[in-house]
């Protein structure tokens, strides 16, 4: 319901969410300070900015852990990708070197599922799904493979090598596609959307001046960029900096030129 945020450039995502949180910090006093019982005054203030200090704080940590979380999940989905690459790379290599004229033979399928996967399913997963076409390419990869007949100990063992392989790359992409569904769990986004609400609040019942204004936007307004930082880094294949098919197309890049 959301993704279309991530259509946004990320520097306009990061405004958006600042500017969001201090609108809610300029507007939200005026609307409470109608409120008889929360009407701002200076003997509340001092007792209301040491809450809404520790509740700041609170928040902020709340950030920091989410910020941490999703991060590693991007560096994890970046590493299966980097992986299938290399995988896909070894494979071809090992086709080169294993021979056969007929061996040979199955490395422009492989190519052509290399380069399915960047044309083809990168574009799908936008949409949190795989591509039929790329997984039906890599089919005719794996039984053409199986039918290999070696005769030589050098061939059983690059044979050995390239049952490993196809079986890993079958896993990569599972893995790939699997990490389409990795994310902050609800209860993350529930918990810090929770908290700043709270901050905000209490922090539109300190009785308002221009210092204490400019101030407590520009407190709202780093939160609220490290929001949006988190949301970004949580859907590590969306969004304009997102983790792309450079390390496949380098592999099909070094498939291409491979002559041996």
């Amino acid at each position: 319901m959301i993704d279309w945020l991530y259509s946004l450039p990320e520097s306009a995502l990061l405004a958006l969410s600042a500017l969001v949180l201090v609108l809610g910090m300029v507007v939200l006093p005026r609307v409470i300070g109608r409120l008889p019982w929360m009407t701002p005054s200076d003997f509340h203030t001092d007792f209301v900015i040491r809450v809404q200090t520790t509740l700041f704080t609170m928040t902020s940590l709340v950030v920091a852990f989410t910020l941490v979380q999703a991060d590693l999940n991007a560096r994890q989905a970046d590493a299966l990708v980097q992986a299938e690459a290399s995988q896909i790379n070894s494979l071809d290599r090992l086709l080169t070197r294993y021979g056969d004229a007929d061996v040979a033979a199955i490395r422009p399928h492989l190519l052509a599922y290399a380069k399915s996967i960047v044309k083809d399913e990168w574009p799908a997963m936008l949409t949190d799904q795989g591509s039929e076409k790329t997984r039906s390419l890599y089919v005719p990869v794996a039984q053409m493979i199986l039918t290999i007949d070696p005769a030589t100990p050098r061939q059983i063992q690059i044979f050995a090598e390239m049952l490993k392989a196809i079986d890993a790359i079958s896993e990569m992409r599972d893995r790939r596609l699997n990490a389409l569904s990795v994310a902050l769990r609800g209860i993350y986004w529930e918990v810090v959307l929770f908290s700043v609400v709270v901050v905000v609040l209490v922090s539109a019942t300190i009785q308002q001046t221009p210092f204490r204004t400019t101030v407590l936007a520009a407190q709202a307004a780093v939160l609220g960029a490290f929001i949006g930082f988190v949301f970004l880094m949580d859907q590590p294949f969306k969004g304009q900096k997102s983790i792309n098919a450079d390390a496949i197309v380098q592999a099909v890049s070094r498939m291409e030129a491979r002559t041996r």
